[in-house]
């Protein structure tokens, strides 16, 4: 059966490294101390060695990547096999019985842990066996069984450490992973919370205009009925009122007409940036100057926030070429053409921004361009007044 928890320490790099370093510590050891120097044994060692460093990287990398416990069992005998034969042939010599201390480390991580345990055994008594064959003595197969049984358990526990260190990294990784995802719904909660408090403050102050515009009604409609009441005995008087009245309903129509287009659009979806900057431009043209609107590529939607930054701005571009330029001409450019972000170039002719003051408009205005993440740059137009460029990201 394959393992229900397969391991998950990577394979290759530094665990081969580490293979091959023990492998290569145990053959420097053993033809260190070794005897006897008979060509055909020292051959036949090299030659097991080789083979044995061969399939325990390239056969170990093999089952780690297929997770299949049949191809472990069989790397397994063929490597327990090779092991206790350069430890037979060895004849304990340096102690070479640490070639087969690896194979405990790779039970570990290829095996269920049951069947682990068994291959631990198997690689003891495989190491028993390579002993006794050699020396015909229990003595000396007593005297080395403490040392290779307390370096397999090391390798046992340090193996299962280093699994369980793996296995509690990909679990931070994954929780760390719930965790920005879950603060990215957060931070989208978050804006939608926004709109929701940013529409329940615009329909308070459509009731405070409400109320306001209530005032004007009530105010002009007591002062009509006092004309009517003074009208048969003094109608110059009753003139003076009905005056009043009429300025009262002009300032009334203009306070509600500035606040209501202001509360209005920016709830209005159906319109492009376009469309609502046009509604602009009879504002500039009734203060006597000829607004252009200018679109470079391919208008396309923006969310809802950075539309209604670009908005105010040209806004606030025509109300100063009205107020403060002294303007002929005002040009209005929106720059579709990048594709991560807008431009919005708002420039008139006028006498230039000279020592200009940075009142609530332009401060405002850099206040909501900052929160959208863009940039704002202000100074002298190419026509020689005054003009300020906008990017965001789109």
């Amino acid at each position: 059966m394959n393992r229900t928890n397969p391991s998950i320490i990577r394979t290759g790099g530094d665990a081969d490294l580490a293979f091959a370093v023990v492998v290569l510590a145990s053959y420097f050891a053993t033809f260190s101390s070794l005897q006897e120097t008979a060509p055909f044994k020292i051959v036949l060692l090299i030659g097991l060695g080789t083979a044995y460093l061969a399939i325990g990287i390239y056969g170990y990398a093999f089952c780690a990547r297929s997770k299949s416990v049949p191809f472990s069992l069989f790397y397994f005998a063929i490597q327990i096999v090779v092991g206790g034969l350069i430890v037979f042939l060895g004849k304990g010599a340096g102690f070479n019985a640490l070639v087969l201390m690896p194979l405990a480390g790779h039970a570990v991580v290829l095996l269920p842990r049951r069947t682990g345990y068994f291959a631990h055994i198997v690689i003891m008594l495989a190491y028993v066996m390579a002993v006794y064959a050699y020396s015909g003595s229990v003595e000396v197969v007593w005297q080395g069984l403490p040392i290779f049984t307390a370096g397999v358990v090391f390798i046992v526990v340090f193996t299962q450490m280093a699994l369980n260190e793996e296995a509690s990294r990909r679990e931070v990784e994954r929780l760390l992973k719930e965790l920005t995802e879950a603060n990215q719904r957060l931070r989208e909660f978050a804006l939608q919370a926004e709109d929701l408090a940013t529409a329940k403050e615009r329909n308070r102050l459509a009731r405070e205009i409400h109320d306001g515009l209530g005032h004007y009604l009530t105010t002009i409609h007591m002062q009509i009925q006092a004309a009517s009441a003074v009208s048969a005995n003094d109608q110059k008087r009753a003139k003076t009122i009905l005056t009043k009245a009429q300025n009262l309903t002009q300032e009334a129509l203009a306070d509600v007409r500035h606040s209501v287009a202001a509360l209005r659009l920016p709830v209005d979806g159906h319109q492009t940036l376009a469309e609502m900057i046009r509604g602009l431009l009879e504002g500039a043209r009734n203060a006597g100057i000829e607004p252009e609107l200018i679109i470079h590529g391919e208008e396309r939607n923006l969310n809802p926030q950075t539309r209604w930054t670009l908005y105010r701005a040209a806004q606030e571009g025509i109300s100063n070429a009205c107020i403060h330029a002294k303007a002929s001409h005002l040009w209005i450019t929106l720059d579709y053409s990048q594709a991560d972000s807008v431009t919005l170039d708002v420039e008139d002719n006028g006498i230039g921004p000279g020592e200009y003051k940075e009142g609530f408009g332009l401060l405002g205005l850099k206040e909501r361009v900052s929160s959208v993440g863009g940039e704002v740059e202000i100074g002298p137009s190419k026509q020689g007044g005054f003009a300020f460029d906008i990017k965001v990201p789109a």
